[in-house]
């Protein structure tokens, strides 16, 4: 890759369908709780028990579709997928009650996780290499970041307006920005499916105890994800001198860090042993940003902001580090026969952790205030050790299985 745009080949078309379709996220992640309380009137509680819920079939999916790309390829199934997201999306414009809206949720969450699950494959086969395959992972999560953050700002417009009519049309630019990505991944060549083997389990990544291993340690490792989210409003307007807008500021250092530097983060991470060590380090940084968050509550609003700000951007360097790292893993550790199914069962412990993490945050910093910060920083580093002799194990595991089947 060079410069801004990558050099033609499968990575292009990735990038475009990529921003376009999380400029839409932005769009919904601005406006969709609001809409759902404000102008359908549902409670906060019911918009939170549906997603909940919808997240708990969006667990079921991952797996199954991931196999299924195995063996049908995964380009075409992930139109399909992404496009019917697209339409489905639209059916929240219908939404007048709560069952209505569990119903979307549901299905929209369970296609959704699958294409996600589609997509990783996807990048899979048409990347070369661990090394081609992380970089191309920290290309299109920068340009993830980018489409939210433009997403969110046009987003802002609708809440300017707060009618109706305003943010439905969030949904339906949501819907076309959505399919429109999805037709985009035709401009890449046809993956041919992978052959299916006369012997041996199906589902051969639910066995695969060291792949396991490896996505339950990186799961618990993503909690992090959510404390910019979930914690840090709360913790700033709540338990420190600083103002409100700090909140803003601390989004805006991880966003535009991560815009610039994800691709850069990744070079040196060529292995699963340079991933694992990688993580580690990013264990304590964690741990350091941790302290840096919780030292906030103690001191004016100058310090506070201080602190808070260095906080942010020693976490987010632990994030480039723990996600490059996590790409390659994801990637390394799978069989290359059933990446589907591997990507499937990755991106199925991303959710988990993605659900977990609001109720350990409310337990532990928002819960026991500064101690709470220092036993989650702790649990990072503690993780971040454990990465490498599980990452040595999962690896040795790999190597006798693929000797054994030779």
């Amino acid at each position: 890759m060079k410069g801004v745009i990558p050099e033609p080949g499968p990575l292009r078309p990735l990038a475009l369908a990529t921003l376009l379709s999380r400029v839409g996220n932005g769009l919904l992640m601005t406006v969709s709780v609001l809409y759902f309380t404000r102008i359908v009137g549902l409670s906060i509680a019911e918009v939170g028990l549906g997603l909940t819920i919808a997240g708990l079939f969006g667990l079921l999916s991952a797996v199954p579709l991931g196999h299924v790309a195995d063996r049908r390829g995964p380009r075409g199934l992930f139109v399909v997928l992404s496009s019917s997201v697209a339409v489905l999306s639209l059916a929240y414009l219908l939404v007048d009650t709560f069952w209505q809206f569990l119903v979307v949720a549901v299905a929209v969450t369970v296609l959704d996780r699958g294409a996600g699950a589609v997509r990783a494959a996807l990048i899979a086969a048409v990347t070369q290499g661990s090394a081609g395959r992380v970089a191309a992972r920290a290309y299109l999560r920068a340009i993830t970041n980018i489409g939210i953050m433009a997403g969110a700002a046009v987003g802002a417009l609708a809440l300017h307006f707060d009618t109706r009519t305003a943010y439905q049309l969030m949904f339906v630019v949501d819907s076309v920005l959505t399919c429109a990505s999805a037709f985009i991944i035709l401009g890449i060549p046809r993956v041919a499916p992978q052959p299916k083997t006369a012997e041996g389990p199906v589902w051969i990544a639910l066995r695969d105890r060291g792949y396991l291993a490896v996505s339950a340690l990186n799961a618990a490792m993503s909690i992090h994800y959510a404390v910019l989210d979930v914690a840090i409003p709360l913790w700033v307007v709540e338990h420190t001198e600083a103002p409100r807008w700090t909140v803003a500021l601390l989004l805006i250092i991880n966003t535009i860090v991560v815009a610039l530097f994800q691709v850069r983060s990744s070079r040196g991470i060529q292995d699963p042993t340079s991933a694992a060590r990688a993580t580690r380090t990013a264990g304590w940084l964690l741990l350091a940003s941790m302290v840096l968050f919780a030292a906030a509550s103690d001191g004016g609003a100058v310090v506070a902001v201080g602190l808070l700000a260095i906080g942010a951007f020693v976490q987010v360097i632990g994030e480039l580090l723990q996600s490059s790292g996590s790409f390659l893993l994801g990637f390394d550790l799978a069989s290359d026969q059933a990446q589907g199914q591997y990507q499937g069962v990755w991106g199925t412990s991303m959710s988990i952790s993605t659900m977990v993490a609001p109720t350990v945050l409310a337990l532990l910093p928002l819960g026991l205030g500064v101690p709470g910060w220092i036993i989650l920083g702790v649990w990072f580093a503690v993780i971040g050790v454990l990465f490498v002799p599980v990452v040595r194990w999962a690896v040795a595991r790999k190597q006798t299985a693929q000797v054994t089947a030779a």
